[in-house]
């Protein structure tokens, strides 16, 4: 009933975000209009900036399972990312794409599945750090420029506040390891098992700070290709709107929104990514509010097809011995 629950606020958090977004005639119209004169160049670029995400994610996943003593030849290890990429697109929650991975680690490697839940701890570790220091940047440098506007600043306010519940977070696991009371957490604590994976995972890894801070370097050059892919989608829109937000201007704005879109509130951040595109891009880079909301579901859409080639990879391997 709980999972129910979870799912029926996030569909309905989706649904009141893109009607919000799109329930207006004329913008639908101008989406419309902006659609049929889209550069697919842009489109394609974006494309493959969102590839190199991927990659870039299984490099750094390579680099964690290897110091676990797990090896898989490169493009295996590609192919259980993307299957991951496609249930985290298509499932409900983030946790979809995890398990996936493990359901396919667990078969290849069977007497190593503490090691690769591990792996995955990390993993998710790492990007949730990456989010917090870009995010902490960019509003350490562009402060001022999201008090320019009202809306702007109330979302860097929250951003600032999750930012500040996850650093707490953070500090209190790395307490929690040092002191050695990962298992001493009492049972009713949320996401104890979580905590408890994650603090198992520093405790491998610490001995390893020189690859660490190589897997921590990756993620962060993923996350800005991340961001690139919806630069490319918004920079495809040029024809429908003359002032295009710029480069900084993007990579200024997409920590922010990717740190409220993490939270597990709609089905892969759809519905809150449109309505944050539209208040940030229109009050800070002066781009019609129809066209910030495209932006944001064609990089999404971008990502999306990466997830479809996962769920055709996942087809594909179903069936077939995996060993």
């Amino acid at each position: 009933m709980k999972r129910v629950g979870i799912m029926l606020v996030q569909l309905l958090v989706t649904a009141a975000g893109l009607w919000y977004v799109f329930h207006d005639p004329q913008k639908r119209a101008q989406i419309a209009d902006a659609l049929r004169h889209a550069s697919l160049n842009w489109l394609l670029l974006g494309w493959i900036c969102y590839g190199a995400v991927e990659v870039l994610a299984t490099v750094r996943w390579q680099m964690l399972l290897r110091i676990q003593g797990i090896s898989f030849t490169w493009l295996r290890a590609f192919a259980i990312v993307m299957i991951g990429l496609f249930f985290n697109i298509f499932l409900p929650g983030l946790i979809g794409g995890d398990v996936m991975r493990l359901y396919f680690v667990f078969k290849l490697a069977p007497r190593r599945k503490t090691r690769a839940t591990l792996s995955v701890a990390m993993d998710r570790l790492f990007g949730l750090l990456a989010i917090a220091f870009l995010a902490g940047v960019t509003l350490a440098l562009r402060f001022r420029w999201f008090e320019s506007a009202g809306p702007a600043l109330h979302v860097a306010y929250l951003t600032l506040s999750l930012l500040g519940a996850g650093i707490a977070c953070v500090i209190f696991l790395f307490l929690t390891v040092s002191f050695g009371l990962l298992h001493k957490l009492p049972k009713r604590l949320p996401f104890r098992d979580v905590i408890i994976q994650s603090g198992e995972a520093l405790k491998l890894y610490r001995s390893h700070s020189l690859a660490m801070i190589g897997a921590f370097i990756i993620t962060i050059g993923s996350h800005l290709a991340y961001y690139l892919s919806y630069y490319c989608a918004a920079r495809s829109l040029r024809a429908a709107a003359p002032q295009i937000p710029s480069v900084s201007d993007m990579l200024s704005i997409m920590p922010l929104v990717n740190t409220i879109t993490a939270l597990p509130i709609s089905f892969g951040g759809v519905g809150v990514r449109e309505t944050l595109f539209q208040e940030l891009l229109s009050n800070l880079a002066h781009l019609p509010p129809a066209i910030g909301a495209l932006a944001a579901s064609l990089g999404f859409a971008i990502q999306a097809t990466w997830g479809l080639v996962g769920a055709a990879i996942y087809l594909l391997w179903r069936n077939r011995p995996t060993a």
